[in-house]
C-alpha cells in the first residue's frame, strides 16, 4: 500500500512537471516562502544577475510577497508572472532581499527550456521511479527482514523526496509531502548505516534507538507541516533538514568506511561490495547539498546530486542481491534481471532523445512520438542482432550448455580412459566445424612425470601447437581426422591437480574461419569435463586393482586362520593326549587309577568333545562362565601336567576361599599353558608357582619362575607363531592372550626380584570376596 501511495503521488508530481514543460518562467525559481531556490542551470538570468540561495523576493511588479490563509509567498509571485506573460510583457521587476541589502533585478521572461525541464522534472521522477522499484524489491525478496524493511523505507522516503522536490519550487501542490520527507529522509540514512549489513552493537544490543531516532525526524517533520499551516517561514527549519541532509549522507559514507576497515573474511568482502557500490554516490550527493546551502554554484546540485541519485539505488540493490543482504535466499534470475536492464537502456534511451529534440526546438510531445518509438525498435534490433551474431559469429555460446550438459551425461558413465578420449572427440567434432580433432591420453608415467611440481585443480591450459608438454609419451587413442595430420591450429592440455593427463587437439576451421573466445572457452570446459573423467577413470582402476589385491589377501587371510585354528586345536589337545599316555603307560603294571585321575580323566573328554563340537562353526567357542575356586583351577593344572612336573611341584599360595568367575575349561588352559612355559624357562632345578593377590579393584593371579627371563622382542611375546624356543609353537602365549581378553580381563609380563611373572588382573565382578580373603 505505500508503494502504491508513493506511486500515486508521483503521479501528481509528474502531471504538475508536465505543465510547466517550455512554459514562461523569469530564469529563477522560488520556494513557498519566496527564497531563490538553487535548483537550476547556471545559463539561468536569475543566477546570471547574482541571485542566490537564500535570497528572498519582497515584491514583484509591485505586488508585495505575503503569506495568506491557505497561500504562499511565493503565490503572489506565481500570479504576477502569469499576468505579465497573458499581457505580453517580456520582463518582470522584482525586488530581493539579499545578504547586501536589497535589490531591484529585472528578468527577462523565456520558456522553461526542455534540458532543464528533463533533467529536474522528468529526470527526477525516473529517478524516484528507481528508487520505489528498489523498495519494491526488497519487500518482496525478504517482506520480514530488518534490513529489508530498513531498505524500503529509506528508498520510499527518498522517491517521495523527488517525487515532490520540482513541485515545491514550481506548481507547489504538494509542498507538505516534502515538508515529510525532507525531515525523515535523514534520519532514515543515519539509521540504514548502522544495519549495512547487519546491526552494530549498539542497535543490537539497544533497538530503541533507532525508534528515537526516527521520532525525532518525525518532530521536525511535524514542525515544518505546524509552520507550513500557520503560513510561518520554513526557511530555519529547512536549513536544520539541509544541514542533517548533509550529515547523514557523509555519515553513511564514513560508517561505511570504518566498517569495511575493521572487518575481516567473508564480511570484509561483503562489506568492499557495499563500499565501492553505495558510498561514491552518497559522498556526491552530500557535496551536492552542501555547496547548494552555501551557494557555492547554482549548478552543482544538478551536476552531482542528480546523477548520483539516479546510480544509488541501482547500485544498492545490485549489491544487496549478489551478497543477499536481504536474506531471500532465492535464484538470482539471468532472463528477468536481463528484461530489467533492458526496460531502463530503454527509458534512459527515450528521456536522452527527447531531451535532445525538444533542446532542438521540438515540443514535448512531439519529442516523446519520435524518442519512444525509435527506442523500443533499436531494443528489438539490439536483441536480435545479438542473437544473430551469437547464432552466425559464436555458434560456441547457443550450443555451450547443451554440448556441457550431454557430455556431463556421457561422461558418467564411462569408467574406461580410452571411451573418455572418444567421447571428448566425439562431442567437440559435433559441434565445432574443424578439419579434424583428436584427443591423445598421456600414459601415467609420462603424466607422473610432466606433471611434477604443478599445482592446481581440475582443469585445461591453453598451449601453442606442438608444446602439449608429455607429447613423446602420449598415445593417440582415436582419430576422427585424416590419417595424416597436419600441426594442430589449436592445442590444449588436459590436466588434474597438476598432472598432465592428455592434450586435445583441433585443426583449422572449415573455410579458413577464426576460432573465437567463445570457442576456446568451450573447449576449456570440455577439457575440465575430461580431465575429471580421466581422473575418475583412473581412480576406478586403482580402486578394482586394490580390490583385486584385497579379494587375494582375504583368500591368503582365511588360509592362514585356518592353519592357525588347525595349530591352535593341536596345542590344546596335546595337554588331554599326555595326561591318558601317562594313564595308559601305568596300565600293565596293575596299577588302579585314583578317584581324582578318573574325574580329571572325564572332564578333559568332555572338553575335547566340547572342542569337537565348536569346530562346527569354526569361530571362538562362546564362554560358559561359572564359579570355580582358584585353589580346584590350580589343582588341575597340576594334575595335567604331573609327567612334566616330574618330582617337582607348584608353589601355589592360593586359599581355599576366593572363588572365580570364568570359564573352567579355558582358564584351565590359560594357567596350563603359562605355568607350562614357565617349566621350561625354569629347567629342571628352577621353581614355578601361583599367587592369587586381592586387590581393591578385584585381584590378581600371578604366575611366575625363576628362569632366566624372557628372551627376544617382550612386545611380541602374545603374537600368533612368535617363539623363541627352538621347538615352540609361537601359539602357547597368544591362545592364553586371547582367552584372558575374552574374560575381560587383562595379563603383562615382567620380571621382578629375579622372577619372571606374568601378572592377570581380575575385575571385581569376577571375584568372590569373602569375610576369610578380606583378613587375609
Amino acid at each position: 500500500m505505500v508503494v502504491i501511495a508513493a506511486l500515486v503521488l508521483g503521479g501528481f508530481g509528474m502531471r504538475s512537471a508536465l505543465s510547466w514543460y517550455e512554459r514562461p518562467f523569469p530564469g529563477v525559481l522560488l520556494d513557498p516562502d519566496g527564497v531563490v531556490s538553487s535548483v537550476g542551470l547556471p545559463s539561468w538570468e536569475g543566477f546570471q544577475k547574482g541571485l542566490r540561495y537564500p535570497d528572498r523576493v519582497i515584491a514583484v511588479n509591485g505586488w508585495r510577497l505575503e503569506s495568506t490563509a491557505g497561500r504562499y509567498r511565493a503565490s503572489t509571485w506565481d500570479a504576477a508572472v502569469e499576468q505579465a506573460a497573458r499581457e505580453g510583457r517580456r520582463t518582470v521587476h522584482a525586488r530581493v532581499e539579499t545578504r547586501d541589502g536589497l535589490r531591484d533585478v529585472d528578468l527577462t521572461l523565456v520558456p522553461f527550456d526542455p534540458l532543464a525541464w528533463w533533467f529536474f522534472a522528468a529526470g527526477l521522477m525516473v529517478v524516484a521511479s528507481l528508487y520505489v522499484g528498489a523498495a519494491l524489491i526488497a519487500l518482496t525478496a525478504s517482506p520480514r527482514g530488518k534490513l529489508a524493511r530498513a531498505f524500503a523505507g529509506t528508498a520510499l522516503l527518498c522517491a517521495l523526496f523527488q517525487f515532490t522536490l520540482f513541485d515545491y519550487h514550481s506548481s507547489r501542490d504538494l509542498v507538505p509531502y516534502f515538508h515529510v520527507a525532507y525531515a525523515l529522509v535523514p534520519t532514515r540514512f543515519f539509521i540504514l548505516a548502522l544495519r549495512l549489513p547487519d546491526d552494530v552493537p549498539l542497535i543490537a544490543r539497544y533497538p530503541s534507538c533507532a525508534r528515537i531516532t526516527g521520532a525525532l525526524g518525525g518532530l521536525l517533520a511535524a514542525s515544518l507541516l505546524a509552520w507550513h499551516a500557520m503560513g510561518w517561514t520554513t526557511v530555519a527549519l529547512r536549513n536544520v533538514c539541509g544541514l542533517l541532509f548533509v550529515a547523514s549522507f557523509f555519515f553513511f559514507a564514513t560508517t561505511l568506511v570504518i566498517r569495511f576497515a575493521t572487518a575481516e573474511g567473508d564480511r570484509r568482502r561483503t562489506l568492499r561490495a557495499l563500499l565501492l557500490a553505495m558510498a561514491p554516490p552518497h559522498i556526491a550527493i552530500g557535496l551536492g547539498f552542501m555547496l547548494a546551502i552555501l551557494s557555492v554554484s547554482a549548478s552543482t546540485l544538478m551536476w552531482f546530486a542528480v546523477p548520483a541519485l539516479a546510480l544509488t539505488p541501482v547500485s544498492s540493490v545490485v549489491a544487496a542481491i549478489r551478497y543477499d543482504l536481504w536474506g531471500s535466499r532465492a535464484l538470482l534470475s539471468r532472463p528477468l534481471t536481463r528484461i530489467i536492464i533492458a526496460g531502463m537502456m530503454v527509458a534512459l534511451t527515450v528521456i536522452v532523445c527527447s531531451a535532445t529534440a525538444g533542446y532542438a526546438g521540438l515540443p514535448l510531445i512531439g519529442a516523446l512520438k519520435v524518442a519512444a518509438p525509435a527506442a523500443v525498435v533499436s531494443a528489438g534490433l539490439v536483441v536480435f542482432a545479438l542473437g544473430a551474431s551469437d547464432r552466425t559469429l559464436f555458434p560456441a555460446r547457443a550450443e555451450y550448455k547443451p554440448t556441457i550438459e550431454q557430455l556431463s551425461e556421457e561422461l558418467t558413465l564411462v569408467i574406461d580412459p580410452e571411451e573418455v578420449a572418444t567421447a571428448v572427440e566425439r562431442t567437440v567434432a559435433r559441434w565445432l566445424p574443424c578439419e579434424w580433432v583428436t584427443f591423445r591420453r598421456v600414459t601415467v608415467d609420462a603424466a607422473d612425470a610432466a606433471g611434477a611440481g604443478a599445482a592446481g585443480s581440475a582443469g585445461a591450459e591453453a598451449a601453442p601447437s606442438g608444446e602439449a608438454g608429455g607429447e613423446a609419451s602420449a598415445e593417440r587413442i582415436i582419430g576422427l581426422g585424416p590419417p595424416e595430420l597436419s600441426a594442430s591450429e589449436l592445442s590444449l592440455t588436459v590436466m588434474f591437480r597438476g598432472r598432465l593427463l592428455g592434450v586435445l587437439e583441433v585443426g583449422k576451421k572449415r573455410g579458413g574461419a577464426l576460432f573465437t573466445s567463445e570457442d576456446l572457452d568451450l573447449l576449456r570446459t570440455i577439457g575440465n569435463q575430461a580431465a575429471l573423467a580421466l581422473a575418475h577413470a583412473h581412480s576406478y582402476a586403482e580402486l578394482e586393482r586394490q580390490r583385486r589385491e584385497q579379494a587375494a589377501a582375504w583368500r591368503d587371510e582365511r588360509a592362514a586362520l585356518i592353519e592357525t585354528l588347525a595349530a591352535e586345536i593341536t596345542h590344546e589337545v596335546r595337554y588331554p593326549i599326555n595326561f591318558f599316555r601317562s594313564v595308559f603307560q601305568r596300565g600293565p603294571s596293575n596299577h588302579s587309577l585314583d578317584a581324582e585321575e578318573v574325574e580329571i580323566g572325564c572332564e578333559e573328554v568332555e572338553r575335547l568333545e566340547r572342542l569337537v563340537m565348536g569346530l562346527r562353526r569354526v569361530t571362538h567357542r562362546k564362554l560358559e562362565r561359572r564359579r570355580l575356586s582358584v585353589e580346584e583351577l590350580v589343582s588341575r593344572a597340576e594334575m595335567l601336567l604331573r609327567d612334566q612336573l616330574g618330582k617337582r611341584r607348584i608353589e601355589a599360595r592360593v586359599s581355599a576361599s576366593p572363588k572365580l568367575r570364568c570359564d573352567p575349561d579355558q582358564a584351565t588352559q590359560v594357567l596350563v599353558n603359562l605355568l607350562s612355559n614357565g617349566l621350561d624357562a625354569a629347567g629342571d632345578k628352577g621353581t614355578i608357582g601361583v599367587i592369587w593377590t586381592p586387590k581393591e579393584s578385584g585381584a590378581e593371579l600371578i604366575v611366575w619362575d625363576t628362569g632366566p627371563g624372557i628372551a627376544g622382542d617382550t612386545s611380541r611375546i602374545f603374537a600368533p607363531w612368535y617363539t623363541t624356543k627352538p621347538c615352540g609353537t609361537g601359539l602357547g602365549l597368544a591362545i592364553t592372550h586371547r582367552i584372558v581378553r575374552a574374560h575381560g580381563w587383562t595379563i603383562d609380563a615382567e620380571r621382578r626380584d629375579g622372577a619372571t611373572r606374568f601378572v592377570i588382573s581380575i575385575p571385581a565382578a569376577d571375584v568372590s570376596k569373602t569375610a576369610e580373603e578380606e583378613v587375609a
